[in-house]
């Protein structure tokens, strides 16, 4: 609207103090020459509606028409202006020059003579830089030839020279998802150098390419380098602002950094504009869980369940909101939900098998547990809980076998140590 308001009073005040067709062709010219073309646009109307025959006017017409691209209708106000008046035939055969060149370029290309076609639209380059449906050729050369960074590098200068060249835009978008795609690759090898160097390649040509900055994010906290992954973040959200799984990342990024408010109102955000994301319903569930707001994250992780019946992280997320209150019959039922829909989720079964031994449950818990333990071995809490349903069943030799095995993870040594001497020295805890 503000872009409105300036544009209608600078072509205002050009009208108010230049009526002449001749002072109006002066202005218009100098607003082509900076790249303001709606403003040249309407004064070369201007001065035609008071003078038609003003040859000129035709001519700075087709000029303002070259700039954007369009040969055909620079062309089309050429012929007008040499049917008005012979001394700009010269205008006209120049663009006719560029016509053969262009044709010339484009049977090169077929040809397979590269180099000859950059040469031809080398000089059109020359003597109409403002020209951009050349840069636009010039890309397609180079993307022929599978040189996609020439291509994006010519596709950004057709841009720059005019930003809504609706094929040029086309072509860079093409070249600059393959180069994300590329990253993508490379990230998934695990060659994040590679990647972050495509990532920064795509941005280098297209500076709203909000992807790349999104995937530099993702990079970035994949290798800990929280600040960074926050900056790329906001970047995408800058340049589009309803990106929610960028919202989204921004608001993992700060859970990371314990920064709980500001994760919230990023979650939040993320669900505003897009209801049925049901990852951001997750974690924002979580985050109200280790604070203890049982209720609230009960009844947000209710909705995620509720938009995806088999998401099997909200029953997960539920089931501990269920545990933490210790209502343990409750938390077994979203467990099983949630081994139900990700059997290989190691933490889903140990979990399952914590609760059922908390109900006395042990031969489904002993099951529950050796999932856990099938799916990583190396797990203390598996084995433990384990050890727990088969000591419980009065299976102590089983159970110290088990037992064993968690005392070798250190996170579980404690606990396991416990339940070994309770075995061994069954009298020191009689009450």
């Amino acid at each position: 609207m503000v872009k409105r308001c300036l544009l209608f009073l600078s072509i205002a005040h050009c009208l108010i103090f230049a009526q002449d067709p001749e002072q109006l062709l002066t202005d218009a010219n100098e607003k082509m020459a900076i790249g303001e073309l709606s403003v040249a646009d309407s004064l070369l109307k201007e001065s035609l509606r008071i003078d038609p025959s003003f040859a000129p006017a035709h001519i700075g017409i087709s000029e303002l028409w070259l700039r954007r691209g369009d040969l055909n209708k620079a062309n089309a106000s050429a012929t007008q202006a040499v049917q008005m008046d012979e001394d700009f035939r010269s205008w006209w055969n120049g663009l006719n020059d560029i016509r053969n060149k262009i044709q010339n370029g484009k049977r090169n290309v077929q040809q397979g003579q590269f180099d000859a076609a950059m040469k031809e639209y080398q000089s059109i380059v020359d003597k109409y830089p403002y020209f951009p449906e050349t840069q636009f050729y010039m890309g397609l050369t180079k993307f022929r030839q599978k040189d996609i960074e020439g291509a994006a590098f010519h596709f950004s200068e057709a841009l720059k020279i005019y930003p809504d060249h609706l094929k040029a835009r086309k072509g860079l978008n093409n070249v600059t998802k393959q180069l994300l795609n590329n990253g993508n690759k490379a990230y998934k090898r695990g060659d994040l150098d590679k990647a972050t160097d495509f990532y920064k390649k795509a941005i280098k040509y297209d500076q709203k390419f909000y992807l790349a900055f999104y995937q530099l994010g993702v990079l970035e906290k994949k290798v800990g380098n929280s600040e960074n992954a926050i900056s790329f973040f906001n970047k995408a959200i800058r340049i589009k602002p309803d990106f929610y799984k960028a919202w989204f990342a921004l608001g993992t990024s700060y859970e990371v950094d314990n920064n709980l408010d500001s994760a919230i109102v990023k979650y939040e955000m993320a669900i505003e504009l897009n209801p049925g994301y049901t990852k951001a319903y997750s974690n924002l569930g979580n985050i109200h869980l280790t604070r203890k707001e049982y209720d609230i994250a009960r009844d947000i992780l209710l909705t995620a369940i509720q938009i995806d019946p088999a998401y099997a992280d909200a029953y997960l997320r539920l089931g501990v909101v269920y545990s933490e209150q210790e209502l343990f019959v409750e938390a077994s039922e979203q467990f099983k939900k949630s081994t139900e829909y990700d059997q290989k989720n190691h933490d889903a079964w140990f979990r399952y098998a914590s609760s059922l031994n908390s109900i006395e449950m042990y031969k489904e818990a002993s099951i529950a547990a050796q999932k856990c333990i099938d799916l990583k071995s190396k797990f203390g809490g598996g084995w433990y809980e384990k050890g727990v349903a088969e000591f419980k069943s009065g299976k102590k030799t089983r159970a110290l076998k088990y037992f064993d095995e968690a005392n070798k993870d250190r996170d579980w040594r404690k606990l396991a140590q416990r339940k070994i001497d309770e075995i061994n020295n069954p009298t020191k805890y009689e009450k």
